[in-house]
């Protein structure tokens, strides 16, 4: 059973200039999740203030596909795949993945 292992982490914020409540935000970051975790084998939500955060522990099924994962942040191989990702987002979406990124736990 996973129950220490990854989850998937959905955050959700409005654009810059912009302002969404909190439980429009909370929405849509849950339909985000649909089909993907098990929240009973954890789930947390977290408001910052301008983001609301959820993290799932992945199901059983999805765990023994996945394995354990590591944390490539702060590594060659994270910087390379930040900048492969960074081509696909909209140029205003890039300042809030970049301190996501930056910012290590």
């Amino acid at each position: 059973m996973n129950l220490g292992g990854p989850v998937w982490h959905c955050s959700t914020a409005p654009l810059p200039g912009k302002t969404k409540p909190k439980w429009e935000l909370r929405k849509r970051a849950l339909l985000s999740l649909i089909g993907v975790g098990d929240e009973k084998l954890g789930q947390w939500e977290e408001w910052t203030g301008k983001a609301y955060h959820i993290r799932r522990r992945l199901s059983d099924a999805e765990f023994f596909i996945v394995g354990l994962v590591l944390d490539v942040r702060g590594t060659d191989d994270g910087e390379i795949r930040f900048s492969e990702l960074c081509q696909w987002l909209p140029s205003q979406l890039l300042p809030f993945a970049t301190d996501e990124f930056r910012h290590l736990p």
